[in-house]
């Protein structure tokens, strides 16, 4: 007789991706962190992007957590104690989606995720 294997839990990857669109020059820059991805945008746009990405890594860090471990409600939480308004809104988003489809996070895919962070924008 066999044992069924137990379905192993799902590992999220996440990352964050920040993308400057004001890059009059010819510069290419590009900053990569463990769970993120800064591209583009002026000198002083990509330092803000850095910046706020370096504040997200260096809490990650601090908690011992990459981004796919976070459930929504503790990333929106994150974001709002390291001022990030715009992704504690999305956070917020899909928390609000999952509590309203009474499903958990883990069961998301991908294109759920997207269809909740983006609810209401258009």
């Amino acid at each position: 007789m066999t044992t069924p294997m137990p379905k192993a839990q799902r590992r999220l990857h996440a990352a964050i991706l920040g993308f400057g669109l004001d890059n009059l020059d010819d510069s290419n820059r590009i900053a990569t962190g463990p769970n993120s991805l800064v591209v583009g945008g002026s000198a002083e746009t990509h330092a803000d992007l850095t910046h706020a990405i370096a504040q997200l890594e260096f809490e990650l860090l601090a908690l011992d957590r990459s981004l796919g471990d976070l459930e929504p409600a503790e990333l929106g939480a994150l974001a709002k104690r390291i001022d990030l308004p715009e992704l504690a809104e999305i956070a917020d988003r899909i928390q609000a989606g999952i509590e309203l489809r009474g499903i958990s996070f883990i069961d998301l895919s991908a294109d759920e995720l997207t269809e909740l962070s983006v609810a209401g924008l258009f």
